[in-house]
């Protein structure tokens, strides 16, 4: 199983396609907090990006895409040292889906919000940078940017079917830099996105995911990781930050979550699926993770 393609699957993200910036001369803009997370393409010119609580600045060209995936407020700006303006002084007069900056004509950027109404989406963003960065110089960026040409016809387009079109090319943009970002030296050090490309640990994430209901043990998993048992444990706590079981248990009540809400089976069914023949025994573990009972949980979700 594609473990990235279950995994977002399952969080099943809303597309918001989020208006155009179209900004000219010396302009510098604050932008407040926001759920979700951002995706962003520079289409035209240059700029600079700040988030704040990260000490790093990005200087953003044509072509580049990056991810804003804190939910922190952050900058942008030709030069982030001059008074900002804030992001609503110009928003709240965009037109056509564009807000103009200064008369606008030095630099174009669109893009997307993804929101994702369950807190298991901490599984998979939590541990990501603020800012996941993609050049237009990297080779594996070539999807991306006929996705950005697309994308960028379509926004300016007023053709039937826009909105529409938007809401799937975001999606793909959205993977295909999670892709790049996988195979980054970055993503390969610690959290979820490390222990899907570890040659080890990869296969046994394959395996949690495809078969949440087996009965696996840590023995179990290190043998598909090709470990020792004991060695396997403590990589799979480095990298994830977990035990195996207790990451296994968490994957399991996100699921049993999600069944919950989309679907009329009885509890005592949901635990079976995620591997629990007890409904108190289930009860009991999602309480822990989820912090209400499934049957609250249930009333909530509806």
């Amino acid at each position: 199983m594609d473990v990235l393609s279950d995994v977002l699957t399952f969080l099943r993200p809303q597309t918001f396609v989020s208006a155009g910036l179209d900004a000219g001369k010396e302009w510098a803009i604050q932008f407040p907090g926001h759920e979700g997370i951002k995706f962003n393409a520079v289409l035209k010119g240059s700029c600079y990006l700040q988030v704040d609580g990260d000490e790093n600045v990005y200087h953003l060209n044509a072509g580049d895409c990056f991810l804003l995936t804190s939910g922190k407020p952050f900058a942008m700006g030709s030069d982030l040292s001059i008074p900002k303006i804030h992001s609503d002084t110009i928003y709240k007069h965009a037109k056509e889906g564009i807000a103009t900056c200064n008369g606008g004509g030095s630099l174009f950027l669109t893009g997307a919000r993804f929101h994702f109404n369950d807190q298991s989406a901490k599984l998979l963003f939590g541990q990501l940078p603020p800012v996941v960065y993609v050049p237009e110089k990297y080779d594996q960026a070539a999807v991306l940017r006929w996705g950005i040409e697309r994308f960028t016809t379509e926004f300016r387009s007023e053709r039937f079917g826009r909105r529409t079109i938007l809401e799937h090319l975001a999606p793909i943009m959205l993977v295909q830099t999670l892709r790049i970002y996988m195979s980054s030296p970055d993503a390969k050090n610690q959290g979820w996105f490390a222990a899907a490309v570890h040659p080890n640990l990869g296969a046994v994430m394959q395996a949690i995911h495809s078969s949440p209901q087996e009965k696996w043990t840590v023995e179990k998993l290190s043998e598909i990781a090709c470990m020792s048992r004991s060695g396997f444990a403590l990589k799979f706590k480095q990298i994830i930050g977990q035990a195996p079981l207790e990451y296994l248990t968490h994957w399991r009540m996100f699921m049993a979550a999600e069944s919950l809400k989309s679907t009329g089976l009885a509890i005592s069914e949901i635990a079976l699926s995620v591997g629990y023949e007890s409904e108190s025994s289930f009860s009991a573990a999602f309480k822990k993770v989820m912090g209400v009972p499934p049957r609250a949980y249930k009333g909530i979700s509806h």
